[in-house]
């Protein structure tokens, strides 16, 4: 028997228990099946095991403790993919921040280059007749190279604190492609 065809009888069954959440119900055996095909299991054996219909319905009847069992269960499941969903809103916005970072501080370096450039160029095809010239020429070089450190250190700080964050991004992304590939 297959998974789907398993779940319509099982919800037929349930359907005439009015103490007995069905979805509840379902979407636990939903899970344990899944699980077992996700772990090698053939689908038609595991569900096979499991039973008939009709008895797994008076053992839901008749054990209060596995009805608990079902909604601690079904609740850590929900549990576990609104934390999922939680972290790939954030690990979207930090990357979203870290982009934005790394373009500012990539304009701010280049920046920094072209005004260092630019005072050069200026101070040897306008040679200054003075030395507030040559002074001010000086001020200019420095604060490209002022621009040019800050970015670099910008960054630099940022990765560093920023490592261990992108490393779990990375690791989360990569074992989310996994369960999506199996």
């Amino acid at each position: 028997m297959k998974r789907r065809q398993f779940l319509r009888e099982l919800k037929e069954e349930l359907k005439k228990r009015t103490d007995i959440e069905t979805e509840e119900v379902l979407f636990y055996y939903d899970e344990m099946i899944q699980d077992a095909i996700d772990n090698g299991e053939s689908e038609d054996i595991f569900i096979m095991n499991l039973g008939s219909v009709r008895d797994i319905v008076r053992r839901i009847e008749d054990d209060e403790a596995f009805l608990a069992e079902v909604k601690s269960k079904n609740s850590d499941a929900v549990r576990n993919v609104l934390s999922t969903t939680v972290k790939i809103i954030g690990y979207f916005i930090f990357a979203v921040l870290a982009f934005s970072l790394a373009v500012t501080c990539f304009s701010v370096f280049v920046s920094g280059i072209a005004v260092v450039i630019a005072a050069i160029v200026q101070g040897v095809i306008s040679t200054p007749v003075d030395i507030m010239g040559y002074l001010f020429l000086a001020g200019i070089v420095l604060i490209g190279f002022s621009l040019i450190i800050v970015s670099v250190g910008v960054v630099k700080w940022f990765f560093n604190q920023a490592n261990p964050a992108l490393l779990s991004i990375f690791r989360k992304l990569k074992e989310l492609i996994n369960r999506k590939g199996k």
